[in-house]
């Protein structure tokens, strides 16, 4: 299945198709799904939404987030191995350079 089940600030479920979910993070053991204007909540931890979806381009990128590889637009090195990718909503997100290498791998880079 290529969507997500989220549900929002009213606890209304979506059924998110992954290509609108920009990143993912975790913050107090919650799972927050972003997209373009809005902000989810999903009961799957990052490494089981890399798990499901990884082949459709989300990609761990740190120890609290997983981004959509398709929302990427600009990479700059930042020094120490660690990449900052600028996203299609003009947010900044910092690869980790345990995960740096593999991005730069699966970009071909």
């Amino acid at each position: 299945m290529q969507k997500l089940l989220v549900w929002d600030e009213n606890r209304e479920t979506v059924l998110l198709a992954i290509s609108e979910v920009v990143y993912c993070e975790t913050v107090e053991e919650k799972t927050f799904v972003y997209a373009r204007e809005c902000v989810f909540q999903t009961a799957l931890s990052l490494a089981e939404l890399e798990d499901h979806w990884g082949d459709l381009g989300l990609f761990r990128a740190g120890k609290s987030s997983v981004v959509n590889l398709q929302e990427i637009r600009k990479l700059k090195n930042c020094g120490s191995g660690r990449i900052e990718a600028i996203l299609s909503t003009g947010e900044r997100m910092i690869i980790s350079r345990h995960y740096a290498p593999m991005l730069r791998e699966k970009l071909g880079m």
